[in-house]
């Protein structure tokens, strides 16, 4: 929590040293171009100049252009609204278009309750449904024709996995975008690949806003469908990092060592995670240790079978006809 916090606080610092000397720049710019306006007209008075800036700007943050040459712009037709409940419903939520009406803003909080915990659901429903197409069969694969260990082959495939998501969901469309919006170089446009994905969805680059209402509302759905399914990739590529040993021993170290029952894929065997050569995994029983009975018998006469220690168990002496048959 300490190291957090000071992450935190280191984060916050840096931001500050590097964004306020371009914010109090372009305040004396704008206060400049607002006296040298009041000057070449002194018919203006400066306090509804002051008023229309602020409706000018109120109007501008809730997505509804008032200038002129912007008349043109609707934020709710059919693709602007398809597009505000996708960002909205993945809590992306850009900031450019928000309900105007008590009736809209009721509707949103009602349609929230119910569908954020459903596109979560859906995200994580598809997520384990392509986790073992995506990730287990190849490393299984790698395992088999390539001779690697699970944790070598986990290795090598998570680091391919990343590498195309970072090409085909960030470097791509950011070419993309930087072709498509003249205004945008290439870090503006890949930046707005990672504030999207990362359910940022900071409102100071969007799409389509310099452009006729056709390019804008295409551009709108492809947005709407590079999210969902950017999502859902990194989604799985997440998983996928989460299954390495590397990343389990992070947080083994700062978690510690859980509590709880054992608990295992099959009910009949012992099963190893991992390289069966390594020596130092925690391995992962299947089998309930209730099931060895415990039970001797009285009569010397009766073979005992003496079983071999397991991980550090005691051993103990059970007849034949009690010794289960997986043993």
């Amino acid at each position: 929590m300490i190291a957090y916090g000071l992450f935190i606080v280191v984060g916050a610092v840096v931001l500050m040293i590097l964004e306020q000397p371009e914010e109090n720049l372009l305040v004396k710019e704008v206060r400049e171009l607002k006296n040298r306006f009041l000057a070449d007209n002194p018919c203006v008075e400066e306090s509804s100049l002051d008023r229309l800036l602020m409706n000018v700007l109120s109007a501008s943050k809730r997505g509804v252009a008032t200038l002129e040459s912007d008349g043109n712009e609707c934020n709710f037709d059919f693709t602007s609204s398809l597009f505000f409940v996708i960002t909205f419903l993945t809590t992306t939520g850009y900031g450019t278009t928000v309900p105007l009406s008590d009736e809209g803003r009721v509707f949103c909080v009602v349609y929230c309750l119910v569908g954020i915990p459903l596109t979560l659901l859906l995200l994580s429903s598809l997520t384990h449904a392509l986790l073992p197409w995506v990730t287990h069969t190849p490393i299984h694969n790698l395992q088999v024709f390539w001779g690697l260990s699970r944790d070598h082959a986990a290795l090598l495939h998570c680091s391919v996995l990343a590498f195309c998501t970072a090409t085909l969901f960030f470097l791509l469309p950011a070419g993309a975008l930087c072709l498509l919006e003249n205004d945008w170089n290439y870090l503006e446009s890949l930046y707005f690949c990672f504030i999207s994905l990362s359910t940022t969805g900071l409102v100071d680059y969007l799409p389509g806003r310099t452009q006729s209402q056709a390019a804008r509302q295409g551009l709108e759905f492809a947005t709407s469908c590079y999210l969902m399914l950017g999502l859902i990739v990194l989604l799985v590529v997440m998983e996928s990092f989460w299954e390495l040993q590397q990343i389990q021993a992070v947080v083994h170290f700062f978690a510690g060592p859980r509590q709880g029952e054992l608990k295992g894929v099959g009910l009949d065997e012992l099963v190893l995670s991992g390289d069966m050569a390594g020596a130092e995994e925690d391995p992962h029983y299947s089998l309930p240790i209730s099931t060895i009975s415990p039970a001797f018998s009285d009569s010397p006469a009766t073979p005992t079978t003496e079983l071999p220690p397991i991980f550090g168990l005691t051993p103990i002496a059970a007849t034949k006809e009690n010794v289960p048959p997986s043993l």
